[in-house]
């Protein structure tokens, strides 16, 4: 190989590598999106593959130049057009912006580096070794391979990110211990955003609260809630609990060991992850098994699988809240509820016969056992029966969970677009069937991640919207099609529907159509990871 040769394949290839760095952004980007579980993202490249991992140009370009390498003198200048083709690619941006963008991390930024590194390093070790055709090859493999230069660098980097965790995790057990704050922590299959919102809104009439932000909800995000955000003035900490698989919750509550427990409700959230609604309940159950002797097990009673956690639960006591005492086993319930557009106003009951006259300027009939989830641990506390009323009027819906929004041109917007779950969305359903303004619509790629009972609850979901919708704009052709028979089932009239590929499709429709007085709810807004599907 002369020296020629030599620097066009090395370029060639040093070509292929730059554009392979470029999209191992995007790919670290969707990897993120489903926090980093390989199994996920593997799934998402492949149902469709065509748009989400090949580069059919560069494909098409690849094999043509390839046979032309076997056909024309002097075939390492084939390289050049090559090389051209990967800096033209380089060079564009993004058509569509990122609904949700790349959060650069240290992790992220570790990874995103070692993928690169990785790339490079291949076209370095293949560029002594090969010929043009060679190169051409593995120029087109190379352009490719961003996805497998992720995941690599996250087998790679395993045992440095653990030993940070770990470190991460010890810092924060330590000023646990030094701080001694009392944790309350919160569980559940849907409503538990909510329930910890309340919480702290009421426990904040008589004590300095803190609660873990948003989403932090993993063994990490506690972590650094506690190390990041936590301080001496804070006698009271409220850790929300997520999980994908069993054990992750019993991984936070031994790292916070909280002396209070609520399970806000138990359903098919994240059906597909956990299989069944066994591990649903035994994983939940994690945190209830953390409280000590003299703790508090918080049940929401109008659900049948924690009424089934509560009545094998000895080790600690026990309250049930729910919407009635029917049966006479809950210790807080609610009576007159009402419920309209303005809000949400009843009266909470306890065992003991006080009375509470609750009004929260928050819609959806289901927030009333959130409140009152919210109730039985402030009185627990020691919070007055007048600062809980008083608490409950300054209650705010949790971001984008049915909360109210006044949109442009008098119109008002539902805004439901949180991770949607079969109880919330049917009650989005029943608010939006509240309002006699205008019209009712709604856009919803639908819900996910319920697995075997996808279709089943999407359909169901289609039903009801067909009595409460003037009009439907569904995100996703393939993803909605339960919701879609559901909708012709319940008799919705055709031309009333859209289906669009995006949510800037979708967008583009209600802009137009929204007249003064209607009202636009949100169910649901799909990640980039499932977008288009």
């Amino acid at each position: 190989m002369n020296i020629l040769s030599f620097a066009l394949i090395a370029l060639g290839l040093a070509a292929s590598a730059a554009l392979a760095a470029k999209r191992a952004t995007g790919a670290l980007h969707m990897w993120q999106m489903d926090s980093y579980i390989v199994s996920r993202y593997l799934k998402w490249l492949g149902a469709k593959p065509v748009e989400r991992f090949l580069d059919t140009i560069g494909l098409g370009l690849g094999f043509a130049l390839l046979a032309a390498s076997f056909l024309v003198p002097h075939a390492e200048w084939l390289l050049l057009v090559w090389a051209g083709y990967c800096a033209w690619r380089i060079a564009q941006k993004e058509v569509r912006e990122a609904k949700k963008p790349l959060d650069y991390t240290v992790r992220a930024k570790r990874t995103l580096l070692t993928a690169r590194i990785l790339l490079f390093l291949a076209a370095a070790i293949i560029t002594p070794l090969t010929c043009v055709s060679g190169a051409l090859i593995t120029a087109i493999f190379l352009i490719h391979a961003a996805p497998g230069a992720i995941l690599l660098a996250n087998v790679l980097l395993k045992p440095v990110q653990a030993h940070i965790n770990r470190g991460f995790v010890k810092k924060a057990a330590v000023r646990l211990a030094e701080l001694n704050p009392l944790v309350i922590g919160v569980a559940g299959s849907y409503g538990k955003t909510s329930t910890k919102y309340f919480t702290d809104v009421l426990l904040a009439e008589r004590f300095n609260v803190i609660k873990s932000p948003g989403n932090f909800n993993t063994l990490l995000g506690i972590t650094r809630v506690i190390n990041d955000m936590l301080k001496p003035e804070h006698r009271v900490f409220i850790a929300e609990m997520g999980a994908y698989k069993r054990g992750e919750v019993k991984e936070i509550a031994d790292l916070v060991h909280p002396r209070i427990g609520i399970i806000s409700s138990i359903g098919p959230e994240h059906f597909e992850r956990f299989l069944s609604m066994e591990n649903i309940e035994r994983t939940n159950y994690e945190l209830i098994e953390a409280l000590p002797a003299d703790g508090l097990a918080v049940f929401n009673g109008e659900n049948e699988h924690c009424r089934k956690l509560a009545a094998m639960t000895r080790h600690t006591r026990v309250a049930l809240y729910s919407l009635s005492n029917a049966d006479g086993a809950s210790d807080l319930w609610a009576e007159g509820i009402e419920h309209g557009p303005e809000g949400l106003r009843f009266t909470i009951v306890t065992r003991d016969g006080a009375r509470i006259p609750a009004a929260a300027p928050i819609v959806g009939r289901h927030m009333v056992l959130n409140i009152l989830g919210a109730a039985c641990i402030a009185m627990e506390m020691g919070v007055t029966h007048e600062e809980i009323a008083r608490g409950i009027t300054k209650l705010k819906s949790a971001p984008n969970r049915l909360e109210l929004k006044q949109g442009a041109g008098g119109t008002i917007i539902i805004d439901d677009s949180y991770n949607s779950n079969p109880i919330g969305a049917y009650e989005a359903l029943h608010v939006l069937s509240q309002f006699k303004t205008g019209r009712r619509i709604v856009v919803t790629p639908g819900m996910i991640e319920l697995g075997v009972l996808h279709d089943q609850k999407n359909e169901e979901f289609g039903f009801e919207a067909a009595r409460s919708a003037d009009f439907v704009i569904l995100v996703g052709p393939g993803q909605t099609r339960p919701i879609q028979n559901g909708l012709k089932r319940g008799g919705f009239p055709e031309q009333n529907l859209r289906i669009v590929k995006d949510l800037a499709e979708a967008t583009a429709i209600f802009q137009k159509m929204l007249r003064p007085g209607d009202v636009l709810l949100f169910e649901n807004d799909l990640p980039d990871l499932y977008d288009e599907t």
